[in-house]
């Protein structure tokens, strides 16, 4: 059962893409450290995912094996993201931000201020978009 705020949004995560065809693998991993939540097969290419969910303020809650895997594989050219759900309260819409592994350092420095390379209301999140900027080379 998706009780805590990121297992509820892995099950939105992993439920949008796999409705537009992808192959979603959640990895539950205690053992090497730092390797993303989900693995995901978008036509001939995966691409790693790093989930997190902020309920309170901007600090994203990378840990530092995340930030080493994310830094050092997005600098080989490896696709891997950082996708954050903001969530909303009675005054702000709740926002979906995606980063690039490249920007693992940054994002632990600066939270949520650091421009993402998209974002979305976390209601109706299109799937379709996210999966293009999952699959842009210059990412």
């Amino acid at each position: 059962m998706a009780t805590t705020p990121e297992a509820r949004f892995s099950k939105r995560v992993r439920d949008g893409l796999a409705a537009l065809g992808c192959d979603v693998e959640r990895i539950e991993n205690r053992v090497n450290l730092g390797v993303p939540d989900m693995l995901i097969g978008i036509g001939g290419r995966f691409v790693g995912l790093e989930l997190k969910a902020v309920t309170r303020g901007l600090k994203v809650g990378l840990r530092p094996h995340q930030v080493a895997f994310m830094t050092r594989h997005a600098g080989k050219g490896r696709p891997c993201f950082i996708l954050v759900l903001q969530e909303g309260t009675t005054a702000k819409l709740g926002m979906v931000h995606l980063y690039s592994g490249n920007q693992a350092i940054a994002l632990l420095d600066q939270g949520l201020r650091l421009p993402a390379l998209a974002a979305w209301p976390a209601r109706g999140i299109p799937w379709a978009e996210v999966i293009d900027r999952l699959l842009d080379p210059g990412f």
